[in-house]
């Protein structure tokens, strides 16, 4: 048997690297300079449609090797519903090891795996040692409270526990620095960082402990802070503006988490040369300034406020900013949620609840008094909480029914000033490729087939869609 070189996929979410070139070109960011001067990268390419433009629907196509038309998965969580065999398991069913650190939106359908630590929205099987688990438990948490930056003492009990069995000794500066912004300086978006560098950490250190045939690293810290602060780049020369209460001006919070991921990127290209390693980079699409004045806001308790307008419903789960489903005991019970909540709005101001949402492929400066945007998917319900064209006033009413709910701005917390929108155009650095031969695109899809031709396998004949067991289980 030939031995087929180990691989790891750096998968740096929804990274522009045209923004991270200019800072290279400014003498920023040496090891992505090394990177791009030797390697080069190439444009992925997915769907064309802009409400398909979305983490949750491409990582899908690059475990899959699917486009959204053959796997179906529109949300977060949703891959839970189908029986796609992803990467891990083929790979895993041909006889390699494989681990994962925080795959987006991918179930865990693995038998033996190194070490597979999901995304923190997505309800599927851990595997791994104590240690990761509290690392595990410990982000989960972070990442459902981030908007009112909580984080509760058993988290932080748990994150402790966790880096103190993954750190790397070289990496006690960089937490010192960004503990020292965080804390001392309010510099809020350094969390991310902080969280960013404890999953790579981790991550090389089991990778040293189990050296998998095929690993993944997923990190959305970067996406986050785009979403967040793009608007706060020098390099962005557009109109827009972060308010100053959002982030003081003079700061530019991209830089801070590419510096963070420039150092990572050294680390894993040392890791690569003494073990022969291919190494993949890649952000499946990336993002674009957006067009209007958007904030976003989150419900910070959906138990307590669906409660509130009498909903009668079987469990409720977050998902990663202003969204989140409700299940019910059948599809009657689900409708009649439907028409409930399809009713709540505010009524003592004008509308400043938007229109169209995120996913809408054209969105006008249109709103309406409706809060929540609703997707009825038989016995769930899937809501977002309406953007809003400016802060949330203060002693805004909300009106369902007959009841009515006072101060709307203090059941909110503040989620995003919205800096970016999602483009289906994403980015793979390879250290096989030699920038001067290098194809003019890749079909996000085909990843998928390339780590399986690395290995000499063959693509296997896609199973049917069925609903999946671990979809009722683990929200149960």
């Amino acid at each position: 048997m030939i031995l087929m070189k180990k691989v790891i996929s750096l998968q740096l979410n929804e990274l522009n690297f045209n923004y991270i070139k200019k800072y290279v070109e400014d003498g920023h960011l040496p090891e992505f300079k090394k990177l791009f001067d030797t390697h080069g990268f190439v444009p992925t390419k997915s769907e064309d449609a802009h409400e398909l433009a979305n983490p949750w629907i491409q990582w899908p196509t690059v475990h899959s090797g699917l486009d959204y038309a053959e796997h179906g998965v529109f949300r977060l969580g949703d891959i839970l519903k189908t029986n796609h065999e992803l990467i891990y398991e083929v790979l895993e069913r041909n006889g390699l090891t494989v681990a994962a650190m925080c795959p987006f939106n991918a179930a865990n359908n693995t038998q033996r795996p190194a070490f597979f630590v999901p995304d923190p929205w997505t309800l599927t099987p851990f595997a791994g040692p104590k240690s990761l688990k509290f690392l595990y438990d410990g982000v989960r948490q972070a990442s459902d409270d981030y908007a009112n930056s909580r984080i509760s003492p058993r988290s932080m009990v748990q994150l402790v526990l966790g880096a103190l069995a993954n750190f790397q000794v070289t990496s006690v500066p960089h937490y010192l620095r960004q503990m020292l912004n965080y804390y001392g300086q309010n510099k809020k978006w350094y969390r991310a960082l902080i969280c960013d560098r404890l999953l790579g950490d981790a991550f090389i250190t089991q990778w040293k402990r189990y050296q998998p045939d095929f690993s993944t690293l997923f990190l959305n810290g970067g996406a986050h802070l785009q979403h967040h602060y793009l608007f706060s780049s020098k390099y962005y020369s557009g109109p827009r503006t972060n308010p100053e209460w959002h982030v003081p001006q003079g700061e530019d919070p991209l830089l801070d988490i590419l510096r963070v991921y420039d150092t990572l990127i050294g680390e894993l290209a040392q890791l690569a040369e003494k073990h022969d390693i291919r190494l993949m980079i890649m952000t499946a699409l990336s993002q674009a300034p957006h067009e209007r004045v958007t904030y976003y806001y989150r419900l910070k308790n959906q138990v307590a406020f669906l409660d509130r307008i009498g909903i009668d419903y079987v469990s409720t789960y977050r998902l990663m900013t202003e969204d989140f489903v409700i299940k019910f005991q059948d599809e009657v019970s689900a409708m009649r949620a439907h028409r409930i909540l399809e009713s709540v709005c505010s009524f003592d101001c004008e509308p400043i609840f938007y229109k169209e949402t995120g996913d809408s492929p054209i969105r006008t400066q249109a709103t309406v008094p409706n809060i929540f945007h609703i997707e009825n998917r038989g016995s769930d319900l899937y809501l977002q909480l309406r953007p809003v064209n400016q802060a949330v006033p203060k002693s805004m009413k909300v009106r369902s029914g007959d009841v009515i709910i006072q101060e709307f701005d203090a059941l909110v917390d503040f989620a995003q000033f919205k800096n970016t929108h999602h483009v289906g155009d994403g980015y793979l650095s390879d250290n096989t490729f030699d920038q001067h031969n290098l194809p003019p695109e890749i079909p996000l899809k085909n990843v998928f087939d390339i780590i399986l031709n690395h290995f000499g396998i063959t693509r296997p004949v896609a199973r049917e869609t069925v609903g999946s067991p671990l979809y009722e289980d683990v929200r149960a």
